[in-house]
C-alpha cells in the first residue's frame, strides 16, 4: 500500500497520514522529519543537508528526491508507506514516478485535502506548540490549557514566525498554489486523485479515507 497526501499547510495532511499509517501498519514519511533525521547521519547526504540547513538554503528537487529514494528502502517501508509533504512540485512527482517504477512500486491513491482559506488561516495563525512535548494546540479551536499541557504538564508554548497570518497568505499559501496545486491535475489525469473535504472533523475524514482504501482494487 502506497499513498500520497496533498494539501496546503494547515489542511490536516500530517494528522490523516499518521492515522492511515497506524491503521494499515505502513510507514509515515513526513518530508520534514525525514530531512531532520537524515541530516543527523554521518553520510554524504547527511553532511550536505546539515550544510544547507545551517546556511538557511532551500533543499533542491534533486536532493529531496534522493533523500526520499534512500528512505523508502528502510525496513519499515516493506509493507508500504504514506508520503506527507512530498512531492511538492511536478519535477518531484515525475522523479518519484521514475524511482517507484524501478522498484515495481505503484501509488494506490493520492488524497487531496480541500480546506477553505479562512479555515486554513485560523488553523495556522492560531497554532500554539507546547514547548516541552510539541503537542499542537490552537487558540481558536483548541486553546492551550491555562493550567498547562494536557499531555506533559508543560507551561510554555512557542509560535512559529511563519505562522503569522500575513506570512502564511503571502508566502506559504502562495507558494503552495504556484508549485504544488498543479499536482492535483497531474494525479487526476492518472486517475489516482481522491478529493476530500478537509473542513470536516478529523475522524470523519479518516473514516472516508479508510473506506476509499478498502474499496480500491
Amino acid at each position: 500500500m502506497h499513498f500520497i497526501f496533498l494539501g496546503p499547510p494547515g489542511a490536516g495532511k500530517g494528522t490523516q497520514a499518521k492515522i492511515i499509517s497506524k491503521e494499515f501498519k505502513i510507514a509515515h514519511l513526513s518530508t520534514g522529519e525525514i530531512l531532520r533525521s537524515m541530516s543527523l547521519k554521518e553520510t554524504k547526504t547527511g553532511k550536505t543537508l546539515r550544510n544547507i540547513i545551517s546556511q538557511g538554503l532551500l533543499v533542491s528537487d534533486d536532493l529531496i528526491t534522493g533523500v526520499v529514494e534512500e528512505r523508502i528502502l528502510f525496513e519499515d517501508c516493506i509493507n508500504g508507506f504514506v508520503l506527507d509533504g512530498f512531492p511538492r512540485t511536478l519535477i518531484q512527482a515525475e522523479s518519484l514516478e521514475t524511482i517507484l517504477k524501478k522498484r515495481n512500486i505503484s501509488i494506490n491513491n493520492v488524497f487531496e485535502m480541500n480546506v477553505k482559506e479562512e479555515i486554513l488561516i485560523k488553523r495556522i495563525s492560531g497554532r500554539q506548540v507546547c514547548e516541552k512535548c510539541k503537542k499542537i494546540y490552537n487558540k481558536f479551536f483548541d486553546p492551550f490549557p491555562t493550567n498547562g499541557c494536557f499531555d506533559c504538564g508543560g507551561k510554555k508554548i512557542t509560535i512559529r514566525a511563519d505562522d503569522d497570518e500575513d506570512a502564511f497568505k503571502n508566502v506559504r499559501l502562495k507558494k503552495y498554489n504556484q508549485e504544488t496545486k498543479p499536482l492535483v491535475k497531474y494525479y487526476n489525469e492518472k486517475k489516482l486523485l481522491k478529493s476530500l473535504d478537509g473542513d470536516s472533523p478529523p475522524e470523519e475524514i479518516s473514516k472516508k479515507i479508510i473506506e476509499i482504501i478498502k474499496n480500491t482494487k
